[in-house]
């Protein structure tokens, strides 16, 4: 697995966890844990949905609650892809 998204991807879900979740954009971070940024259960199923209905992405809770930023954004980006 990769853990590199496409630029436009890893800005795609940065926008969304800045905008629509009001994290604080210096702790979207490669590194930062999704659990860290989705503060609780309600948020990650929120995403979930949200990936869905604007992306076109399925996303599942497990993911969100295991994976990095990073690796979730290259998740999605290859997702987008195909």
């Amino acid at each position: 697995m990769s853990t590199s998204a496409s630029p436009a991807t890893a800005d795609l879900i940065t926008g969304l966890l800045v905008g629509k979740f009001e994290v604080d954009p210096a702790a979207v971070r490669a590194d930062a844990r999704m659990t860290d940024l989705l503060a609780d259960s309600l948020m990650v199923v929120e995403m979930a949905i949200t990936l869905k209905d604007d992306l076109g992405v399925s996303a599942t809770e497990d993911e969100l609650r295991e994976l990095t930023f990073a690796e979730f954004s290259a998740r999605v980006d290859e997702r987008r892809a195909g």
